[in-house]
């Protein structure tokens, strides 16, 4: 699958087109999508935006991102802009952006809108949301995955170049999953997690989704590294791209697909793939891992939430959907011994899943377990909405850094999607087996 850079862009420049139109363009077929973005800039907003990069261009400044479109969830700052988290009448106008939005804009990127979301962040299948819900760029009888929905079907859609969402529990894997594209989780505070309406500050990271595994390493040239100024930045080793690249991948001793045989002979077909081109693969208990996520959304360590979200929730409980002020409340039942002893078991595990992984290159898995219709997702908010977390959830508390990448097509038509693991820092190794994978 060698596909050139932005292939959205490359395509529209190739027909001719300049960068003010294709800007023009993008916000036009933004503005069709009310389903997939919550706000969109103005014309004369995207104008001075344009106008900006061709004056800087015609002074020999270097724009790495040069006219490349791209549209951030509802949740991250923008100057001008109130953050809603997609819920109408939270939020107020952002006085300054988000380093990451700003470092894109300073590299020639052009802002479009901003996305539709699981209102709060609150959820992995993107049906969580004020009407018109978001819809699924390859099929809108499935769901779009969540919490970045928008985010991930602007770019599905062919709308933008890239985009940002945020990631608690598996928000830039699940929806990059369920569209066809690639999410990249970052190691956590390894790009700036300033200027965010937060869902778990602790654990929150931006995504980067993209078309291709060389678009997102592009963007992440461009805005990734340790911020000074963010409290939760990365203080870690950060590894360089090794001069050789391993092929020695734990996997779990089980998975389970909770019934979808698509998924199953997807996520096999895919393995084989790798172990064709020299992959070695070794089973390991993967008992720690899920107990990591399940502290962050089973236990005290949920009541993060109600940091932001809390005091408006008790005073405006009908502004919020009620599968969102549930999963918000259930934070209310724990007491802050119950937070410290979460917080002691956490730290318990990130030594134990440390030694489990160590000495492997990654670890392997399927992004999603299933695939559900938007109607079983209603029918069903709570357990289906945890189902889709069972491989991402853990992650983010334990530091580690994902991708998700679109493996074979399933038996439905549908993509599957693998999702390469690895230790916080060494994000660079981890980007280039994600790309050596979707080259096969």
């Amino acid at each position: 699958m060698n596909t050139p850079l932005f292939s959205i862009n490359a395509a529209r420049r190739a027909s001719g087109q300049t960068i003010h139109e294709i800007a023009l363009s993008a916000r036009e077929a933004a503005d069709g999508r009310p389903d997939c973005f919550v706000s969109v800039l103005s014309t004369d907003q995207i104008e001075v935006q344009v106008a900006k990069v061709e004056a800087q261009q015609a002074e020999g400044t270097e724009l790495p991102l040069a006219g490349l479109t791209f549209c951030v969830k509802d949740n991250i700052h923008v100057a001008g802009h109130v953050s809603t988290g997609n819920c109408p009448g939270y939020g107020s106008v952002a006085s300054k952006t988000a380093p990451v939005v700003q470092k894109a804009m300073d590299a020639g990127a052009i802002l479009i809108g901003k996305n539709t979301m699981d209102q709060f962040a609150t959820g992995l299948n993107g049906t969580r949301s004020p009407d018109p819900i978001c819809r699924n760029a390859i099929d809108p009888a499935i769901i779009p995955g969540g919490s970045s929905s928008g985010s991930a079907v602007a770019v599905a859609g062919d709308i933008c170049d890239f985009s940002f969402g945020s990631d608690t529990g598996g928000s830039g894997r699940v929806p990059a999953a369920t569209n066809g594209i690639v999410g990249f989780k970052p190691t956590p505070g390894l790009m700036s997690g300033l200027g965010m309406v937060y869902c778990n500050r602790s654990f929150d990271v931006m995504p980067i989704f993209a078309k291709t595994v060389v678009d997102v390493a592009r963007v992440f040239d461009v805005v990734g590294g340790a911020d000074p100024l963010d409290p939760f930045a990365f203080a870690g080793v950060v590894h360089p791209m090794p001069e050789t690249l391993g092929q020695n991948f734990a996997v779990p001793a089980e998975l389970d697909y909770f019934g979808d045989a698509d998924a199953k002979a997807a996520h096999q077909a895919n393995l084989q793939s790798l172990t064709d081109a020299g992959a070695t693969f070794t089973q390991i208990d993967f008992t720690p891992f899920t107990e990591a996520g399940d502290l962050v959304f089973g236990a005290a360590l949920v009541a993060e939430r109600l940091v932001d979200y809390g005091d408006f929730i008790e005073r405006n409980p009908d502004a919020v959907l009620p599968p969102v002020a549930q999963a918000i409340n259930a934070g209310r039942a724990y007491s802050a011994r119950d937070a410290f002893e979460a917080m002691y078991r956490l730290a318990e595990l990130k030594l134990e899943c440390a030694r489990i992984l160590r000495g492997f290159d990654a670890l392997i898995l399927p992004t999603i377990p299933r695939l559900f219709t938007v109607a079983e997702m209603l029918a069903d908010p709570m357990p289906l909405n945890s189902i889709m977390g069972t491989y991402t959830y853990f992650a983010n508390p334990l530091g580690l850094s994902a991708i998700a990448v679109p493996g074979i097509s399933r038996h439905d038509g549908m993509p599957s999607s693998i999702c390469f693991v690895g230790p916080g820092g060494n994000d660079r190794a981890l980007l280039q087996h994600a790309r050596t994978f979707t080259a096969m």
